[in-house]
């Protein structure tokens, strides 16, 4: 039996996604850089980078105080909590933020060590 796959028409080409990320754009000694860095050293999308600018310019505030921009960013972080949620097929119950990766490595980390015994 012969399967046949059909390219896929709903991906978007490569430069139209590198174009999205304007560090990309960045040349040394006419050359296209390479970001090798770790995570700390991400870089970003434009909408990102624009979605956070806004938030930090007009909604800025800690959780769960009842003025206005403290209501706005409880909402974002349910909002957001449901979105990934549903991409990773669980409950918005499910996700938990945190300040960055390393961050939260460390403290899963520990706290799985206190539980583990050797062999497991």
């Amino acid at each position: 039996m012969t399967t046949t796959v059909s390219p896929r028409t709903d991906v978007r080409p490569l430069d139209a996604i590198r174009a999205d990320f304007p560090a990309l754009a960045r040349r040394e000694q006419g050359q296209p850089v390479a970001y090798f860095d770790g995570p700390g050293g991400t870089q970003v999308p434009r909408a990102v980078a624009e979605a956070m600018t806004d938030y930090l310019f007009h909604h800025n505030a800690n959780t769960h105080w009842l003025y206005p921009t403290s209501a706005e960013t409880d909402a974002l972080l349910e909002q957001a909590r449901a979105v990934f949620a549903d991409f990773f097929n669980a409950t918005p119950a499910d996700v938990s933020f945190g300040n960055n990766m390393t961050t939260i490595a460390f403290h899963l980390a520990r706290g799985l060590a206190r539980g583990w015994r050797a062999g497991d």
